[in-house]
């Protein structure tokens, strides 16, 4: 006779039922996640402290990278893990991981590599921040006409930064609208220096050595604006003013022609040329020039000055 093996149903059933009660038991183990720590150097970094937290239940789970920058979590349960990464020396990296879809097996996901930035890059990552914040806040003083303001924002900046080029082109800026070409010189001689391919500040210099009464040099720093950016009307139209002073005419006419291939409908250039061609004697073109010049003004004592000019031709 068979000896029967005692069963206790009634046990067996509860212990069925305890393990359907717990939740995530079934599916603790569902995910193994590997990476890399990097610095921006593409370098490994070993020793860096990886802390995870589950949102939903805050278990934590925690490690170190190797030698080689590597880190894996093995058996991680599903959920939505916030993940910091802390080294000294490094700025803190904060991330979040969503792995949020249960898994009837494990799932082996490879973690795109983390790139560390070291404290001091990151450190001057905000310096350069604030700077660009300064620089667009003097910026706006100057549209604005607030020039002292943004010429003491700007000093202490240049201050702490003595060849910082835009805070050096926009305080020649503020100096220059200010009438102190002296000193907006200064600023531009250093902004050319530090950028020798910037036109706009050859331009400026040309416009300060004009205000100066330097017409030499002023022709000069206008010729250098014009050979990096020849579609500038305003340093053509400059310089032809400059040489019409000098009785240049021929070569002022010339710059003025110029201008006016690029901006034919300019009142101002049309004007000049006209002027230009006075003094050659060729009246007839003058008046054309000036008929033109009237058309585009919308100030009537110039409009009148041009009739009664056009009239004595």
């Amino acid at each position: 006779m068979r000896n029967r093996t005692y069963r206790p149903l009634g046990l067996i059933a509860l212990i069925g039922i305890l393990f359907l009660a717990v939740p995530g038991l079934a599916q603790y183990r569902e995910y193994y996640l590997y990476g890399k720590v990097l610095d921006t150097q593409k370098n490994p970094v070993e020793g860096v402290q990886i802390d995870l937290r589950d949102e939903v239940t805050s278990r934590s789970y925690n490690m170190k990278t190797k030698k080689g920058g590597e880190f894996k979590f093995a058996g991680l349960p599903h959920g939505v893990y916030q993940v910091i990464f802390s080294k000294e020396g490094f700025a803190t990296k904060q991330d979040e991981w969503r792995f949020e879809t249960p898994q009837d097996t494990m799932q082996k996901v490879e973690i795109p590599a983390v790139i560390l930035v070291s404290q001091s890059q990151a450190e001057e990552v905000q310096r350069l921040k604030e700077v660009e914040a300064g620089i667009k806040e003097s910026a706006d003083m100057i549209r604005q006409g607030d020039l002292d303001g943004a010429i003491a924002q700007l000093k202490g900046m240049l201050d702490k930064n003595p060849k910082d080029a835009n805070a050096l082109y926009l305080i020649g800026m503020a100096y220059s609208k200010k009438r102190m070409f002296p000193e907006a010189t200064g600023a531009f001689l250093q902004v050319a220096e530090m950028a020798p391919k910037f036109a706009a500040a050859f331009h400026q210099l040309g416009v300060c050595y004009q205000q100066q009464d330097q017409p030499d040099m002023a022709l000069e720093a206008y010729k250098k604006a014009l050979e990096l950016d020849p579609s500038n009307t305003d340093a053509f139209y400059n310089s032809a003013l400059v040489l019409f002073k000098q009785s240049r005419v021929d070569e002022a006419l010339e710059r003025f022609e110029k201008a006016l291939v690029l901006k034919p409908d300019d009142p101002a250039f049309l004007e000049m040329a006209g002027r230009c061609y006075i003094n050659k004697a060729d009246y007839p073109k003058a008046i054309e020039y000036l008929e033109k010049a009237k058309t585009g003004y919308n100030d009537p004592e110039r409009t009148k000055f041009l009739d009664e000019l056009i009239a004595m031709l």
